[in-house]
C-alpha cells in the first residue's frame, strides 16, 4: 500500500512540473495577443453602437451661418435679454451672425414682411415669437422652404416649428397666483389687468385663475384690458376702485399692465403698498416701481437662457449633431431635438430688484 502511494506521489510531482515548465516557456507576446483578441471581442458590441457625433463635434464649420430672431413691438425691455443672449452666443462662435429685427411698435403686417425677407435671403434658421395664429401661414412657409424655425416665448404646437423655446405661461401664471394670494392671506377681493388677444398672455390668464378658482375666499372682481395704452390701463384702475374701495390686490398679466396700475394707485390718492400689485414680465419701468414700493413684484421669464437655447437647438439641426434617437437618423429621416424647453421663471421683489434692473450693467444694445 505504501508502495502504490509513493507512485502517485511521484507522478503527481512529475506532472506539476511539466504544467509549470508550460507556462514558463509560453512567450509573452502569445499572451499579450490573446488578451488583446479578448479585449476585442468585448469592445466589439460598444464599437458598434458607437454614436458618430462625437466624432462629427470636433468638426463643425459654421462659417456664414446666419440666424434671425423677428419680433414685433422690440421697443419693449423684454427683448434686451435678446440681445444678451445673441451675444454671448457670437462670442462662443465668432464666425456665427446673429441678428434681432423687427419694429418697434405692434406692427403684425410689418413683422410678416420681415420674416418673408429672411425666407428670401435663404438664412441659416430663424427664431420667432408669434403673437397670434396669423403667424402661422408665414411661419410654416420658411420651414416649407427649408428653413428651421424656432418658437420663442408663445408656442403654437400645431404649427411646423422645429421646437418652443420658452416660459411655460400658465405655470408662470400659477406662480404669480399662489404668490399673490399668500400675500393676502387667501381671501379679499381681486382685479385682472391684460391684453386679452396675446395667447401668451391668456395662457397665464388661465393658469392665475386656476390657483384663484382654488380659494374660495377669493373673488375675482374684473378682468380689464389696458389696450396697449398705461393711461387706458390708469383709468380702468381708478373705476374699479370706486367701485370696490376695499380691493386687495391686482395682477397684471404684461409687461403694460403693473405700471398702469400702479398709476392708477397714485390717481386713486392711495397710499403705496394699499393693494397688493404682482406683476409680469421685466419692464424697466415696472421694475422702477418694485424698488420705490409701489408695485408688489413680479414674475419674471428667463428670456435670455430661451433664445440661447434656440439658437443652440437650431445648431444643432443644421449641423446634425447631439445625441440620436437610432443609430443613424439621416438614414432613418428623424431628428432628434427638444419640442419645448422651459426656462424658469423668477419672482421679483424690492429685495432682490437691483440685480434685475438693467442700470446694473452696461446695456448690451448700446452701440
Amino acid at each position: 500500500m505504501k508502495r502504490y502511494s509513493l507512485i502517485f506521489l511521484v507522478a503527481a510531482i512529475i506532472m506539476s512540473l511539466t504544467l509549470a515548465l508550460s507556462f514558463v516557456g509560453c512567450k509573452p507576446e502569445a499572451v499579450e495577443e490573446v488578451a488583446a483578441e479578448e479585449a476585442e471581442e468585448e469592445a466589439a458590441p460598444a464599437e458598434e453602437a458607437e454614436v458618430v457625433e462625437v466624432a462629427e463635434l470636433t468638426g463643425i464649420d459654421r462659417t456664414g451661418d446666419y440666424y434671425v430672431f423677428v419680433g414685433t413691438f422690440m421697443s419693449l425691455d423684454y427683448y434686451v435679454d435678446y440681445y444678451r443672449a445673441a451675444n454671448i452666443i457670437m462670442e462662443e462662435w465668432p464666425e456665427v451672425q446673429i441678428d434681432v429685427l423687427g419694429p418697434a411698435d405692434y406692427d403684425i403686417e410689418s413683422t410678416l414682411s420681415i420674416i418673408e425677407q429672411q425666407i428670401a435671403k435663404k438664412v441659416t434658421g430663424i427664431l420667432v415669437q408669434p403673437w397670434g395664429e396669423d403667424w402661422l401661414p408665414t411661419c410654416d412657409k420658411a420651414v416649407d422652404s427649408g428653413i428651421p424655425v424656432v418658437f420663442l416665448g408663445v408656442d403654437f404646437p400645431k404649427s411646423k416649428r422645429l421646437a418652443y423655446c420658452g416660459t411655460g405661461n400658465t405655470k408662470m401664471g400659477m406662480v404669480a397666483g399662489e404668490w399673490l394670494a399668500e400675500k393676502i392671506g387667501y381671501k379679499g377681493k381681486v382685479a385682472v389687468m391684460r391684453n386679452p388677444v396675446l395667447a401668451n398672455v391668456t395662457e397665464r390668464y388661465n393658469g392665475f385663475m386656476s390657483v384663484m378658482d382654488s380659494y374660495p375666499d377669493i373673488e375675482v372682481v374684473a378682468d380689464l384690458d389696458h389696450q396697449n395704452d398705461s393711461n387706458i390701463g390708469a383709468q380702468l384702475i381708478t373705476g374699479i376702485l370706486q367701485q370696490h374701495p376695499d380691493l386687495a390686490a391686482v395682477w397684471g398679466g404684461d409687461g403694460i399692465s403693473g405700471p398702469a396700475v400702479a398709476m392708477g394707485i397714485r390717481e386713486a390718492g392711495l397710499e403705496k403698498g394699499s393693494v397688493i400689485i404682482v406683476g409680469a414680465d421685466r419692464e424697466d419701468a415696472l421694475l422702477a416701481s418694485i424698488a420705490e414700493g409701489e408695485i408688489t413684484a413680479t414674475v419674471v421669464q428667463g428670456a435670455s437662457l430661451e433664445f440661447y437655447y434656440g439658437v443652440k437647438i437650431l445648431d444643432a439641426y443644421v449641423h446634425n449633431y447631439g445625441p440620436q434617437v437610432s443609430y443613424d437618423d439621416a438614414a432613418a429621416g428623424v431628428k432628434l431635438v427638444p419640442d419645448v424647453v422651459n426656462p424658469k421663471v423668477s419672482v421679483v421683489t424690492k429685495d432682490n430688484v437691483e440685480y434685475f434692473r438693467r442700470s446694473y450693467v452696461e446695456d448690451p444694445t448700446a452701440e
